[in-house]
């Protein structure tokens, strides 16, 4: 219990003892690029399937990817976001949420031509 007390005492009149690093609760490099890369691979099964699918299935990584951008352009988060990861973690979200979308309308537009449909392999008649 002493501790407690102590520790409500020093962060009351010291408040920037208590210091927590941002990183800590935002994405990594890695998982940007895991969700870019799942949720094209989800994208283009879910088209493979109905197209329907496919625009539930771009829901949670548009979703995810504009929540990144968002917290990288907040005016409190994004100082400390260039301050501890540098510029390269602004570039990767901007990388990876571009990436996804032109996968995911190069996904859309292929569809549409006719090669990723279920019934474009070719069969001879005998």
């Amino acid at each position: 219990m002493r501790n407690k007390n102590f520790f409500a005492i020093v962060c009351c009149f010291l408040p920037l003892c208590a210091h927590a690093e941002v990183l800590d609760k935002l994405p990594q490099i890695q998982d940007m690029w895991l969700y870019a890369a799942l949720g094209f691979l989800f994208a283009g099964v879910a088209l493979r399937i109905h197209w329907a699918l496919f625009v539930l299935a771009l829901v949670y990584p548009a979703l995810w990817f504009v929540s990144l951008l968002m917290e990288v352009h907040s005016f409190d988060l994004g100082p400390a976001i260039v301050v501890e990861a540098g510029q390269s973690y602004s570039m990767n979200a901007y990388a990876a949420a571009i990436i996804w979308l032109l996968g995911v309308i190069g996904l859309f537009v292929w569809k549409k031509i006719g090669k990723f449909a279920k019934g474009t392999t070719s069969s001879y008649k005998s």
